[in-house]
């Protein structure tokens, strides 16, 4: 019978080999030898899934980001779930991007190496407009939503407000 691979599975283990290496060792330890090593595969292997380094970098950036967006949303949903204020569902949502676990920590540091080399590399720029863009847009919806909850002030510029919040 033919050995089949679970692909995903795959991909999962490498993700958490990039992670786990950024966060231990810093994003220079990130080199495709060490991430095989480290995920038990071989080289060979990681360049079946992934066929650069900035590739697999967008990968683990992407994955990353939804596992913090399914916090956020299972946070939201809690909170429209008990009436909650739009802004503590704002605040919750926000938090998520601090430091303040092992797991929000390990998630930083490969945020800040992924903004650092996307600087650097338009390959990976666009990946990180994009997350922006989305943050924007729910920023923006909980801003309107606020305004016709009548929780935050009439007439507050919506784009403006989401600006700074993601700048906050």
């Amino acid at each position: 019978m033919p050995r089949t691979a679970d692909h995903d599975a795959r991909r999962t283990q490498i993700i958490d080999a990039v992670r786990g290496l950024v966060a231990s060792d810093g994003p220079e330890a990130a080199t495709m030898s060490r991430i095989a090593a480290s995920a038990g595969v071989s080289v060979g292997l990681v360049q079946h899934y992934y066929a650069s380094k900035d590739v697999l970098l967008a990968d683990a950036y992407d994955r990353t980001l939804q596992v913090q967006q399914g916090r956020i949303e299972t946070l939201v949903a809690s909170e429209e779930q008990a009436r909650g204020r739009i802004e503590h569902m704002v605040l919750g949502a926000l938090t998520q991007f601090l430091p303040l676990d092992h797991d929000r920590r390990d998630e930083t540091i490969l945020f800040d190496h992924f903004s650092s080399v996307a600087l650097r590399q338009p390959s990976l720029r666009e990946a990180w407009r994009r997350t922006d863009d989305v943050l924007l847009a729910r920023l923006r919806e909980a801003v309107v939503n606020a305004e016709e909850c009548g929780e935050a002030r009439e007439g507050v510029d919506p784009d403006d407000e989401a600006r700074r919040l993601l700048a906050v």
